[in-house]
């Protein structure tokens, strides 16, 4: 859902709360208990998903907040972590995943009241750690057998690789030495019951065959040699995925996750997240300071939209009328009904900012953000805060 920051300054937010997502301590949730709060409902909430007629949202402290009358009033649910959880995902009204901080992945089957913890990701992240600096070191053993054999108009190239090689091992070392940190996870999606995707911050993807009780590392499938964050994912209904990342790139996946190409959308910034609309099939990738492109064939080409806005957009969601809505820093609301040739910014009293969008039914959308909810009106008005 957010961008990782700490690498390179001048592709930072100037938003705090993503800096904040690097900054707490990677302590492991399985015992941690997020607290029960009289105002965890005006908390900061990150994402929001409908589970039938029920809306969850998910956010700050381990929070998971539970409305069966359209957000008039929130539960607070029993959840077994207090690390920040950034996005949440119903596959159907009863079964939902929720990701966050720590590397953790949470499970619902009975739309979102109760919750499980279905990967720790310390003490996951502490097994990919191990595999990682096994897998480098087979590399490097490798290419200096490869070396012994080569031909010598070939060996200059081959040392280069070897040297990369032997850099990778180095890294994987001081890890295995430093105390684990599980790279926080950022959005999750399902194609069934059964198949799962969760993307994070550093190249992080991880893939589920059984709905979710394993969790596999398949980062070194994608093929992100600069560790970008993963911002997004979502799968298409021809089976191909996608994940947005920083420097305007999208990765596509034909092969089930397999393999990937990374595609150049022809922009230099930050995408957060991805959106495609069940009527047309076009994909939108959005992230900074407004900017949206559309994808018309499957991920392959991209073309940027004037989104009628200058802030950054964290939150999207795609109608069955073909309606498309963006949302985002500074209150930010922008919608579409032509599949995003045309936009109009949906101007806001309340300029906090907007993370997550949910239809609240009659046309009408559930928002979170800083502050809590509120509901938007079918006329783009904010009906109740």
């Amino acid at each position: 859902m957010f961008l990782c920051v700490g690498r390179v300054p001048s592709r930072a937010l100037p938003f705090l709360v993503i800096l904040y997502l690097l900054t707490l301590p990677a302590w492991s949730a399985t015992s941690n208990y997020a607290m029960q709060m009289d105002k965890a409902s005006s908390s900061l909430l990150l994402d929001i998903a409908a589970a039938g007629n029920r809306l969850v949202a998910v956010g700050e402290r381990g929070h998971i907040l539970y409305s069966t009358d359209s957000g008039n009033s929130w539960i607070q649910a029993k959840v077994p972590t207090s690390a920040m959880l950034t996005r949440v995902f119903f596959f159907s009204p009863e079964l939902g995943w929720a990701v966050g901080h720590d590397g953790n992945v949470l499970f619902s089957r009975d739309g979102g009241v109760n919750w499980e913890l279905q990967r720790d990701g310390v003490t996951e992240q502490a097994k990919i750690n191990e595999v990682s600096a096994g897998r480098a070191k087979e590399q490097v053993a490798a290419l200096r057998d490869k070396l012994a054999i080569v031909d010598p108009q070939e060996k200059d190239n081959l040392l280069l690789e070897l040297e990369g090689a032997e850099y990778a091992l180095d890294d994987a070392r001081i890890t295995l030495d430093a105390p684990v940190f599980p790279p926080p996870l950022m959005d999750v999606w399902f194609a069934n019951e059964q198949q799962g995707w969760a993307s994070g911050a550093y190249g992080t993807l991880l893939h589920t065959s059984n709905g979710g009780r394993q969790w596999q590392d398949w980062s070194h499938k994608v093929g992100d040699p600069d560790l970008l964050h993963f911002n997004g994912v979502v799968g298409g209904p021809d089976g191909t995925l996608y994940l947005a990342s920083e420097w305007g790139t999208i990765f596509r996946s034909s092969t089930g996750g397999e393999s990937w190409e990374a595609v150049a959308s022809g922009y230099e910034g930050s995408f957060f997240g991805l959106l495609l609309s069940p009527t047309t099939g076009s994909l939108f990738a959005y992230g900074l300071r407004g900017t949206v492109y559309r994808s018309r064939d499957t991920g392959l080409n991209w073309s940027p939209l004037k989104s009628a806005v200058g802030d950054s957009l964290f939150g999207a969601h795609a109608a069955g009328n073909g309606e498309l809505i963006f949302v985002g820093s500074g209150g930010t609301v922008t919608r579409s009904v032509d599949d995003g040739d045309n936009f109009t910014a949906l101007i806001q009293a309340m300029r906090q900012g907007v993370y997550g969008i949910a239809p609240a039914g009659d046309g009408r959308y559930m928002l979170t953000g800083e502050g809590g909810s509120r509901l938007l009106g079918g006329d783009g008005e904010v009906v109740r805060e």
